[in-house]
């Protein structure tokens, strides 16, 4: 039972998050943006996948072998957007580079389309928790954020260490094939579903505080 009502609260709140984002793309600064480009490509990879299982094409599996790079991607990019240093940004792009590698080179000898790709997430987790300490460095040493509860940085890089730091968990013991013991603690993938669909809530969350910002800068220029 609360497996189902997890699964549901998941796909409600992306749902909810994408059409928010759907409608407010171009009315939020440029990092935004592309946190909300970040839900739309992460609502029709879930579309897909779902799909595919409907009508048993192939190993759902394939969508998030391409998936995850896609996804880290973007991650990148926002990232490189919220830092402002050609520095980082040059870090963070070498960074996907590896990681697009190591997927190729791990899809061919160690965990083929049809597996999942724990190896790939694990390393796409660690890399964002790191990126995500890093900004929250550069985010206390920055004299433009006056009140961090209503920033939408303070609240998107809040749930990237928070659900990715978890992320490593679940995708290690994934990985260990717990799912194959007598009485494997599934629980984990549960409260790993819960996470996403707040991952996602909270990110709507700083696409509505930024857009609120935005709204109110244009309200002062005009008067």
């Amino acid at each position: 039972m609360f497996f189902e009502f997890v699964h549901i609260l998941y796909y409600i709140s992306l749902i909810g998050v994408f059409l928010f984002c759907l409608f407010h793309i171009q009315k939020v600064s440029p990092p935004f943006i592309w946190i909300c480009w970040l839900v739309v490509a992460t609502s029709l990879s879930e579309g897909i996948a779902k799909m595919v299982v409907y009508f048993q094409l192939f190993s759902n599996n394939i969508i998030y072998h391409i998936f995850t790079p896609i996804e880290y991607g973007i991650y990148v990019v926002i990232f490189s957007k919220l830092f402002e240093s050609t520095r980082i940004s040059n870090i963070l792009y070498g960074s996907w580079f590896i990681l697009v590698l190591t997927e190729i080179i791990n899809t061919l000898y160690f965990q083929p389309l049809h597996q999942t790709n724990t190896n790939i997430m694990i390393l796409e987790s660690v890399l964002l928790v790191f990126f995500s300490l890093l900004l929250f460095i550069f985010i206390k040493d920055s004299l433009k954020y006056d009140d961090l509860l209503k920033e939408g940085i303070f609240w998107f890089n809040s749930a990237i260490l928070i659900y990715y730091a978890f992320n490593i968990l679940v995708w290690g013991f994934h990985s260990f094939k717990i799912y194959t013991m007598i009485n494997p603690p599934v629980i984990i993938y549960k409260v790993n579903l819960l996470f996403s669909a707040l991952l996602y809530l909270v990110y709507g969350y700083a696409v509505f505080l930024n857009y609120t910002q935005q709204n109110h800068k244009k309200i002062k220029g005009h008067g």
